[in-house]
């Protein structure tokens, strides 16, 4: 049952991202998603986090990364994505699973960042807010 709750979120977030993707030039904010397959965090909250995430980002305002933390290879792939949006250093001291950091997509700098295990109305502000501040 635990591999089948992974897998299911592991495909809600390729179809929340690949979304995502095509709003990527109007993209105002980048939210880097830190997970992990061992994140008991991840585990419990992220299929409702990524659910309202997606539900709060129809604009496309904000472009979201999975910066997968889970072992050595999803980190070299993950360091790709970050690379091309330029955060891959700044990503180096945020190293907490379980969490979104925004972006300022121009600036590169830290907007906010919040747990995945807030309720999904704090999450909703915080993805408000930060499109506010950037």
């Amino acid at each position: 049952m635990q591999t089948a709750k992974t897998l299911l979120t592991s495909i809600t977030l390729m179809l929340l991202f690949s979304v995502s993707a095509m709003a990527q030039s109007d993209a105002k904010v980048v939210g880097v998603i830190n997970r992990a397959d061992w994140c008991p965090v991840c585990e419990e909250n992220g299929e409702r986090a990524m659910k309202t995430l997606k539900t709060n980002n129809k604009d496309g305002s904000i472009k979201f990364i999975i910066n997968d933390l889970t072992d050595v290879n999803t980190k070299e792939k993950s360091a790709k994505k970050l690379k091309k949006f330029d955060l891959q250093d700044e990503m180096k001291t945020h190293t907490s699973t379980g969490v979104v950091f925004f972006f300022d997509a121009e600036s590169k700098e830290l907007i906010d960042k919040i747990s995945v295990k807030k309720s999904s109305k704090e999450l909703a502000r915080a993805m408000s807010s930060a499109k506010k501040d950037a």
